[in-house]
């Protein structure tokens, strides 16, 4: 019997719920890979390009995102108390703003993970 050379000699298990796994296939799936091995393989042999500046950029950049969605979700209720119509333009305008900011962590986010 001939050996693959292709074969990995080790193994490496790690439990997951039904959920996980399910989500885990469909994003292997949606990234193009046809199992999850390859696609856990991929991910980790390109985290070492992952610096640690590139790590505390992004660590920020999701702390400021979650941040600014509380704050965003804050103002969602108090334009909905001021529903009444006074001052209800302000909470819209102010809103709309932390929308667009989320939108723009979100692209440097997406962008640093490239």
């Amino acid at each position: 019997m001939r050996q693959n050379l292709n074969r990995t000699q080790t193994r490496l298990s790690v439990r997951a719920s039904k959920q996980e796994l399910q989500s885990w296939n469909a994003t292997a799936r949606q990234a193009g890979y046809k199992t999850l091995a390859n696609y856990f393989r991929s991910l980790m042999n390109s985290a070492h390009m992952l610096n640690s500046d590139k790590i505390s950029l992004l660590t920020e950049l999701k702390s400021t995102r979650e941040e600014v969605s509380r704050i965003g979700n804050n103002l969602n209720q108090i334009a909905r108390k001021l529903n009444s119509g006074e001052s209800y333009n302000d909470a819209n305008d102010n809103m709309k703003k932390c929308l667009k900011i989320l939108a723009r962590i979100d692209d440097m986010i997406a962008t640093i993970k490239k």
